[in-house]
């Protein structure tokens, strides 16, 4: 995800997490993806660290707990 201090763009922000930008607003809603747009209106915007933390919750949140315990954060 780089050094940049906001990821710009549906395709940049679903491109950091594996997931297709047709799904975004998807994603946003169902899933809780950290990613807005400035009064609803413009360019998808998301904080690297914001989904860094998601990406670790997805993960968890589908790992067997009683497999792999020391993949966990």
């Amino acid at each position: 995800m780089g050094d940049s201090i906001c990821i710009k763009g549906a395709k940049a922000i679903c491109s950091a997490v594996g997931e297709n930008p047709k799904e975004i607003v998807r994603l946003v809603r169902e899933k809780g993806l950290p990613a807005w747009k400035r009064e609803n209106r413009g360019s998808w915007r998301a904080l690297p660290e914001d989904l860094s933390r998601w990406m670790r919750d997805q993960r968890n949140r589908h790992i067997d707990p009683g497999c792999c315990d020391d993949l966990r954060l």
